[in-house]
């Protein structure tokens, strides 16, 4: 049963990306909903994602989207000082922003939300395995102070490895930059959910 299941968890981490296409797809078949209520939703959590993903790119050093995981070191620092992954939190709020740009308040948003939802829990779970085999009582000390989802708002008197003690490795630019590759794909997910509002509705 444990290699059935660290089968899947490999298959789930290596294409990741394409079951992430796969919903997106999935997404832009769905008819689209008009009006402005939808991306009215989607702009600020489309900012809120971007700014935690780039302080978290600044923490992290080089980007990981490889088939295969790989640490150097535990990361404990900056947005991970109060949660173990802002990452995918991010990706969550983008996929989720999507969703309600293309079909406002609706059941749709609702399975897309639990789709969604569920398979970065499990890419998060996938991580805390990895990460805890790799560093073991140091990924345990952390993780006992450290939620995996739902950041830490208070401080914690025990850890000192946070952005006020530890510079980041980037400038906040740098990383922005350096993750045109996240941006680009946003961009033209967009364009094409509006060219397909545009079709449905105007043409």
């Amino acid at each position: 049963m444990p290699n059935a299941e660290n089968k899947i968890s490999a298959f789930l981490y290596r294409y990741r990306g394409y079951i992430l296409g796969l919903i997106a797809i999935a997404l832009v078949i769905t008819p689209p909903s008009d009006g402005f209520v939808g991306p009215l939703i989607a702009i600020p959590i489309y900012v809120v994602s971007a700014f935690l993903r780039v302080q978290s790119r600044r923490f992290i050093g080089e980007h990981t989207r490889g088939h295969v995981h790989a640490a150097d070191a535990l990361v404990t620092c900056g947005p991970y000082a109060r949660v173990r992954h802002p990452l995918y939190i991010s990706n969550t709020g983008f996929a989720l922003g999507v969703a309600f740009f293309h079909l406002s308040v609706s059941l749709w948003v609702l399975v897309f939300m639990l789709v969604v939802v569920a398979f970065e829990v499990s890419l998060s779970r996938i991580e805390d395995r990895f990460l805890e085999q790799k560093f073991g009582d140091v990924w345990r000390c952390w993780a006992r102070e450290t939620p995996a989802i739902f950041p830490r708002l208070g401080c914690s008197c025990g850890s000192s490895c946070d952005s006020k003690h530890v510079l980041a490795q980037r400038t906040f630019w740098q990383a922005f930059f350096a993750d045109s590759s996240t941006w680009l794909w946003l961009f033209f997910c967009n364009l094409l959910l509006i060219l397909r509002k545009v079709a449905v509705f105007y043409v």
